[in-house]
């Protein structure tokens, strides 16, 4: 198949000299003669030429104004423009390339001249395509690439907090249902500009992936004490407690093998400091009021929250209303206060949320 000749436009308003260059190049390439700017804009409508060949010096529109009137439209401002004039001054060279020409040719122009000038901005241009047509394959594949990490990612994260669940089975769907009651809550902040300054600076999503390891530390709890379906004793509860200290010794084991990944350090603050409490009363570290990072803070009532609509061998399921009234009257002692209003007033969503997720009152 014979291969489709490159389009030139040659605009000038002397015959001879679109008769000169159309002759120069024609037996290579598609040559269309223009006698106006005014008139390329009309052909422009139903030709896109690969390169132009445009006088400067012309009655009506001179090759600058058309300059102008080219790179105004995005269709036709990405064309090679080589500007064809009798002047031969530095500022008018300087000019027309700061309209955006890619060459500029005296005339009388010598027309082996011209046809390599010719040859040598359509062979940049062909080069030009290819890399962008290479960059746009590119971003595509990072993309594909970049999304098919995150299904793995969010796939071996969900895979860990089931691993957790199955270890501890009347948990059921905690570290889900615990995650999207914490958003809700974000989205509540959010809107009430509350803890606003912190927040802005957090990957939310990341964030949210995270919570979903809160409980990570309890895989290194003793089954004896894990499954135990009566109430602890001290020293089984100072066991179970540990489950913090745990879940921030797997993560930063992590981190040193993956580096650098927020969600990470956002789940090592979560398993680390859930269970602080506002007052200072809480563990591992007795850290008091805002000393708690903002991120456990909220964990601590939402893992609450669904801990006490949950039944377990040693307790029945509280109601959500049940459970409200025993958040509300931690407000101040185990919940940061601000938080704890807040999530009283979003009662009905997380009611919602809970029964969603399969908790029936």
């Amino acid at each position: 198949m014979e291969e489709k000749k490159a389009c030139i436009f040659l605009i000038d308003d002397n015959i001879v000299n679109l008769n000169t260059g159309k002759s120069a190049l024609q037996h290579k390439y598609t040559v269309i003669t223009i006698p106006s700017g005014e008139k390329l804009f009309f052909a422009l409508e139903k030709v896109r030429p690969d390169l132009i060949l445009l006088d400067v010096d012309m009655p009506g529109m001179s090759g600058y104004d058309v300059m102008r009137g080219l790179k105004l439209n995005t269709d036709t401002a990405d064309i090679p423009v080589i500007f064809l004039t009798g002047k031969n001054e530095v500022k008018d060279e300087l000019h027309g390339f700061t309209l955006g020409a890619v060459d500029y040719i005296t005339k009388p122009f010598s027309p082996p001249l011209l046809l390599k000038r010719v040859e040598l901005h359509l062979v940049l241009k062909a080069r030009e395509e290819e890399l962008r047509e290479f960059s746009g394959n590119l971003l595509k594949m990072v993309n594909e690439r970049t999304n098919d990490i995150s299904i793995l990612q969010n796939a071996i994260i969900m895979w860990a907090a089931e691993v957790i669940e199955f270890r501890d089975e009347e948990t059921g769907q905690h570290v889900e249902r615990v995650q999207k009651y914490l958003e809700i809550l974000l989205g509540a902040m959010a809107e009430s500009s509350i803890y606003a300054d912190e927040v802005v600076s957090w990957d939310i999503d990341a964030f949210l992936k995270s919570a979903l390891l809160h409980d990570v530390g309890k895989i290194k709890i003793r089954d004896d004490v894990l499954l135990k379906t009566s109430r602890l004793s001290d020293e089984e509860l100072v066991n179970m407690k540990l489950h913090s200290l745990y879940g921030k010794s797997l993560l930063e084991s992590l981190q040193d093998k993956v580096p650098n990944q927020t969600f990470l350090e956002y789940a090592k603050v979560l398993a680390h400091r859930h269970h602080e409490r506002w007052d200072g009363t809480g563990y591992p570290d007795r850290l008091k009021g805002e000393e708690i990072p903002l991120q456990a803070r909220m964990m601590a009532i939402a893992d609450v929250y669904d801990a006490l609509i949950s039944e377990r061998p040693y307790k029945r399921a509280y109601s959500h209303e049940e459970a409200m009234d025993i958040i509300a009257e931690g407000r101040g002692t185990q919940f940061d206060p601000i938080l704890t209003d807040l999530f009283i007033e979003l009662g009905p969503l997380i009611k919602d949320i809970s029964r969603a997720q399969g908790r029936e009152y």
